[in-house]
């Protein structure tokens, strides 16, 4: 199985609700949904909410200061023949004649 950790935002609101009384679990559901639309994985979202539960004054907002930049995102590699175009660009720069 590739889904794992698997999410489980139901439990996790539920242990926010039980040990962060004084947070608001509508806010908490709201900040979650962001979080995902801003392409955090559930792994890092859990940590980030279970740091968040331990620190005593944290508020649902601060998990989206944790969420990735978009310039961090990952990237897609490049395909193969980029490599060899520049191998090729560069074995063609050493073995130009020289021009003075």
């Amino acid at each position: 199985m590739t889904d794992l950790p698997r999410p489980a935002t139901h439990q996790l609101i539920a242990l926010a609700a039980a040990t962060r009384p004084d947070w608001s679990i509508d806010q908490l559901q709201d900040v979650l949904a962001q979080a995902r639309c801003a392409d955090m994985s559930w792994g890092r979202v859990l940590i980030a909410v279970a740091q968040l539960i331990a620190d005593p004054n944290a508020e649902p907002p601060d998990l989206l200061a944790q969420a990735p930049e978009a310039w961090r995102r990952r990237r897609h590699p490049s395909p193969p023949e980029t490599a060899h175009r520049g191998a090729a660009a560069a074995r063609a720069a050493l073995h130009q004649p020289d021009t003075d």
